[in-house]
């Protein structure tokens, strides 16, 4: 824009008013002479304008005034500055005097608010005129609505921007091909997926491009589209140019067109599922080893969807069933099995469906009807959940535990039963008695619990073998089984040890008629190995809730009531009472007590003298063991022996008094012209026990003692042992030098022939014999006496009190005697001040003195 322009454009009513002073009427009849004619231009539909180069508008047609709404004589003469917005006039008024300037015509499009307010989209053509002068005289302007076909364009770019966006949004490429494969055009956000850059692609077809097999299937897809009108799902492998390997899916479809004329185009989309082909090999993989796993499992193995129809089963599925997978999958069970096994199984499916975790059940299944056979099956079934959460299914696993069932059962046996006699052990003796006593009480019952020992078993044992106790043992298990009830259990608690429990006793003699019942069925004679034995048995009996209400107690007082019954003289029963358990209490103290007693130095030796009937001239003694508690005082042997006996503390306790005897021998003979020999006693345990001659001249050599002032003194039920060990062991220490002795001669189950047997040399009479009025006992004491005499050994008669016994005795040839008319036991100094003087003096023993009556105990 010119500066004159610019100053016409900021005063135009000055500018105006200066062009009409330079000749606006000449030019007026120019722009008349060379205007269209006015009807033709009143019927042109487009709105046509005049204007001079003043920018007034000098003639219009009626398409114009509809156009903006004003009449002819509105329009003529007016300028844009008295139609429009000043801001719309400059620039209008601006544009105009920019087309006089240069000439010619212009094209414009802009938005145009019609009379009714209606805003279109307009294009005005203007043209400048030319002059008679040859210059510009005014210019025409038409006006052509294009609202229409601006909208028009503007769907079309949205509709192809849009299409543009889904092209870029999606991952897929975009072919279109005709129907031999040719490709017309590619669209992809992702050029390196295609197998060739696109401009190479053009024109060329799918065979020219892709390898043989996988152009194969793209044109099998190519022509099932032009048939079907879509193909979808097949899928190719394409070897892209950087080496890479990728597989596409393909969806096409044929091109839509209105023109049936037009050639068929197909539109193909590739996507690409390499990693979903990947993942569904691995997959595939997984579950091609799976499958070969789960056919190669021992377990049946087997799938249901939720309506119980079989999906899957392996080989072991198979072999139990007799049933091949192809006539499994498919069906459900009510379509394989009889109706109440498909009905048990359906329910054990929706059971493990609905606690939603494995359950476990035993199953038994026949495998061979005609046979009779069948397998013990542990199940285990568990619901199939898919990744939403839903159960779709149910997975079972079934193992053939029929094997392992009767191995538990075994282990059940051998765990809570005795193997020899078939009975309860310990355990479930045990485990029982603890449950009889809380439902014997919450009923308001009484129960009993019974102790059963076999009498003189180790007899049998000895004598007959082992194998010949166990028949006795099975066969005294049968006879405690008839003894009893139905619903009562009998147990071997080890060795011959038996065991009952009685519950529901309702009367008060069950217990005592069940027991007399036991006693009698043991009177009859056992058959064993081919022989007749007859063997008795003792029974001890404790009452819940009357002795007690622990289980614990239950047994030890009916074992204490079965040891009273053995020292009543066996073959009977007995009850229990408070006595036993004070008695017991006292037993059990006195062993806690004796096993400290060496340590403490509270055992000491007593010492009797032994003399010559003939002068009185003291030629030995007896140890006699003693012990001083330092609360209960001076013990009785008689109390604590057998205590020493019964838990074998006797064999430590006989090794000390042999080390303390021969230690005072060894004193007593250090200066004696005539020995002096000490006498000591030996029970049968310590026979029994191992290494007892080479303990004994280990003992020797400590002390510094010579065998022959040893003399051992055994009992006589040592000889009732025919054991060779026995036989030997006397034999070595009698060729050591030692003399034996058998102590209480008479009293025990004597057996003659023994005495030629072993190596005795010297017998002791009981003191029964010699303390008792009864005349027999004198003939006796002669019989032992001439027995002696016979065999060539010497005797020893004890318990000698008054004068005239020992007369008797010297009469009938005794040599030897001791008892309280010469001594009593004294302590270890006392003997020795006693040989002393007695060698000195030559004096009887008796002379220091005696203490009649006192009770002769063990040593």
């Amino acid at each position: 824009m010119t500066k004159s322009s610019s100053q016409s454009l900021q005063q135009p009513a000055l500018f105006m008013q200066g062009r009409e002073r330079d000749g606006a009427q000449h030019q007026d009849a120019a722009v008349a002479r060379q205007a269209l004619p006015e009807v033709l231009l009143g019927v042109c539909p487009l709105p046509i304008f005049y204007k001079n180069t003043h920018g007034r508008y000098i003639g219009c047609n009626k398409a114009f005034e509809d156009f903006v709404g004003l009449a002819r004589d509105e329009i003529i003469g007016k300028t844009d500055f008295d139609l429009h917005p000043k801001h719309l006039a400059e620039f209008y008024f601006a544009e105009n005097e920019a087309l006089l300037q240069r000439g010619g015509a212009q094209y414009t499009e802009r938005k145009f608010t019609t009379a009714n307010g209606a805003v279109r989209d307009v294009a005005i053509n203007k043209v400048v005129l030319t002059g008679e002068n040859g210059g510009p005289a005014g210019l025409i302007g038409a006006v052509v609505d294009i609202t229409e076909h601006t909208q028009v364009q503007r769907d079309l770019k949205n509709a192809l921007e849009f299409a543009e966006g889904i092209i870029t949004a999606i991952p897929d490429v975009l072919f279109e091909a005709d129907e031999d494969g040719r490709y017309l055009q590619v669209w992809t956000r992702n050029p390196e997926l295609l197998a060739q850059q696109k401009e190479m692609l053009l024109g060329r077809t799918v065979n020219d491009v892709l390898a043989p097999d996988q152009a194969a299937i793209a044109m099998a897809a190519l022509s099932e589209a032009c048939r079907e009108g879509v193909a979808y799902g097949r899928c190719i492998c394409i070897s892209l140019p950087n080496g890479e390997t990728r597989w596409f899916e393909l969806s096409i479809a044929k091109r839509p067109s209105a023109d049936p004329a037009a050639a068929t185009t197909l539109l193909a989309f590739s996507r690409d599922i390499t990693e979903r082909k990947q993942a569904e090999d691995a997959i595939n993989s997984v579950r091609t080893q799976l499958l070969s796993v789960l056919q190669t499992m021992p377990d049946m193995v087997w799938v249901k969807d939720m309506d119980g129809v079989h999906v899957m089963c392996n080989h072991a599925f198979e072999r139990l069933t007799g049933l091949a997978e192809a006539d499994v999958v498919g069906k459900t069970d009510f379509e394989l099995f009889d109706i109440e096994r498909a009905r048990y199984f359906r329910e054990s499916d929706k059971a493990a469906i609905e606690a939603g975790k494995c359950i476990v059940s035993d199953e038994e299944w026949v495998v061979s009807k005609e046979k009779g056979e069948s397998v013990l099956l542990e199940t285990r079934k568990v619901p199939i959940i898919d990744a939403a959460g839903d159960v779709v299914g149910v997975l079972g696993v079934a193992r053939d535990v029929t094997e392992l069932n009767v191995s538990r059962q075994k282990i059940h046996q051998m765990a809570f039963y005795d193997p020899l006699t078939s009975l309860p052990n310990r355990s479930l003796f045990n485990d029982r008695l603890r449950q009889m006593i809380p439902s014997a009480g919450s009923r308001g019952q009484r129960a009993g619990v019974m102790l059963i020992d076999i009498d003189h078993f180790k007899v049998v044992n000895d004598t007959m073998g082992h194998p010949v106790g166990d028949q006795l043992l099975c066969q005294a298990a049968a006879r405690l089984n008839a003894s009893v009830r139905d619903y009562d259990t009998v147990a071997r608690l080890g060795g011959d040890e038996f065991a009952i429990l009685l519950p529901e006793l309702r009367q008060g003699d069950d217990l005592g008629r069940i027991a007399s019942n036991i006693l009698e069925k043991f009177r009859e004679n056992f058959l064993l190995d081919g022989q007749e034995v007859f063997i008795s048995c003792s029974v001890g009996i404790a009452l819940y809730p009357d002795d007690s209400a622990d289980a614990n107690d239950l047994v030890k007082y009916a074992d204490s009531a079965m040891y009273l019954a053995k020292r009543s003289g066996r073959n009977s029963f007995r009850f229990y009472s408070k006595d036993l358990t004070a008695s017991a209490e006292e037993r059990m103290r006195l062993e806690s007590e004796l096993r400290r007693a060496i340590e403490r130095q509270e055992l000491e030796l007593h010492y009797q003298p032994k003399v010559l009937l003939e002068n009185g001239a003291m030629v030995g003694s007896e140890a006699l063991l003693r012990w001083r508690h330092p609360e209960m005082g001076m013990i009785p042997p008689a109390r604590f022996i057998p205590v020493a006996e019964d838990t074998g503390l006797i064999v430590e306790l006989g090794r000390w008094v042999l080390r303390e005897a021969c230690q005072t021998a060894t004193e007593l003979n250090a200066d004696s012209r005539s020995p002096h020999k000490v006498a000591i006693n030996l029970s049968v345990k310590q026979f029994q026990s191992a290494g007892l001659v080479k303990s004994i001249a280990e003992i020797l050599d400590e002390t510094g003692c010579r065998a022959e002032w040893i003399e051992i003194e055994i009992t006589e039920s040592l000889l009732l042992d025919q054991k060779n060990e026995t036989l030997q062991a006397l034999s070595e220490l009698r060729s050591m030098g030692f003399s034996i002795a058998i102590d209480d001669f008479g009293t025990g189950y004597s057996a003659l022939n023994y005495l030629a047997r072993f190596p005795i040399d010297t017998l002791k009479i009981d003191r029964s014999f010699i303390n008792s009025t009864d005349r027999r006992n004198e003939e006796l004491v002669k019989a032992i006496l001439s027995i002696a005499r016979c065999l060539g050994q010497s005797v020893v008669a004890e318990g000698v009190e008054t004068a005239e016994q020992a007369a008797f005795l010297a009469a009938n040839g005794c040599g030897s005697a001791q008892g309280f008319l010469y001594s009593k036991a004294v302590p270890k100094a006392d003997i020795i001040a006693l040989c002393l003087r007695s060698a000195a003096s030559g004096a009887n023993p008796g002379e220091t003195g005696s203490c009649p009556g006192e009770t002769r105990s063990c040593g």
